[in-house]
């Protein structure tokens, strides 16, 4: 068992990506999303890695100020040895001197069972569901969004032809784009956030920073000569495309559908077999709804803990 805390090293970083490559299984399984990830636990925000055998890997990251720790998404290893190593990873983290408050995990539902039967004899207690995700699946040979032809598809069909006869509508990609016009899109999507649904930008504004280093595509599009939405994503593994990116100018009615849809389409022209369009708490699958996914899948995020042993001398 290795630990890496510096990731960024050209040695470190090969044998991250070397895991990533043999074992991606989730959508955010890329080198770049998780440095860019790293900053998502705020200032204190560290990346700590452990690779171990046959090029098995833990990502996390830890808090340095409260010792929290946080697994980054599916562990990389096959479907029979992630609970296992995951025991091993918490018996090192509570080993060190600086013992975690909490470690948290967030694991698709068969891991998380297979997890929870791993640690019930054990000294780790598994707290109860602090939210469950749900992820959004299109497979691109079965959906007909490209077509709009049918019922199914007559209100999105009626606003996209509407949208495109108001308004002068171009895409263009990253490059071509200035990066401050971009944050400024970033900053004013922020200050349309309720006080309920905290946005986390260091990750938008890292990827526009390092030119989207590590992401397969980028779509800005531009509505009447302004930037009105940003997507940008990444083939996490072979013919698997997670959307990871989808901001938009809030001012312009409709411009989050059009931006999206549009997306799907321009996948589905490039050849990609799977897009995922990320995870969102029950409440606000509405939205990727409209864009009619095949299928869907779960995430559950919850926080593990070592029981704490009684002492006490009761003769």
């Amino acid at each position: 068992m290795k630990i890496i805390t510096d990731v960024y090293s050209n040695e470190n970083k090969s044998l991250i990506e070397k895991s990533i490559a043999r074992y991606s299984c989730a959508a955010e399984h890329n080198y770049h999303c998780y440095i860019d990830k790293i900053l998502d636990i705020g200032p204190n925000g560290l990346p700590y890695a452990c690779i171990f055998e046959d090029d098995m890997c833990i990502l996390a990251t830890y808090d340095s100020k409260t010792y929290e720790y946080r697994l980054f998404t599916e562990i990389l290893a096959p479907v029979d040895k992630k609970a296992n190593l995951l025991k091993i990873f918490l018996d090192h983290l509570y080993s060190l001197e600086n013992v975690p408050s909490k470690v948290w995990v967030e694991l698709e539902s068969d891991t998380r069972k297979n997890v929870l039967n791993t640690l019930k004899d054990t000294d780790y207690t598994c707290n109860n569901i602090n939210y469950t995700l749900i992820w959004s699946v299109f497979e691109l040979s079965k959906w007909n969004g490209d077509l709009m032809q049918g019922g199914e598809w007559k209100d999105i069909r009626y606003y996209w032809n509407k949208f495109f006869r108001d308004h002068k509508v171009e895409f263009l990609t990253a490059d071509k784009v200035d990066k401050e016009e971009l944050k400024k899109l970033v900053y004013d999507w922020k200050k349309t956030r309720t006080t309920g649904d905290k946005a986390y930008i260091d990750y938008y504004i890292k990827a526009i920073d390092s030119n989207f280093i590590g992401y397969d595509m980028t779509r800005i599009m531009i509505v009447d000569d302004k930037i009105a939405a940003i997507t940008a994503g990444f083939n996490s593994r072979l013919g698997y495309y997670y959307d990871s990116i989808g901001l938009y100018d809030t001012s312009i009615p409709r411009c989050n559908e059009i931006a999206n849809m549009d997306d799907l389409i321009n996948l589905k022209k490039s050849g990609f077999e799977l897009v995922d369009f990320g995870g969102v708490e029950k409440h606000c699958l509405d939205f990727k709804n409209k864009f009619r996914p095949t299928r869907y899948y779960k995430t559950h995020v919850f926080s593990i803990i070592k029981k704490i042993k009684d002492t006490t001398d009761n003769n």
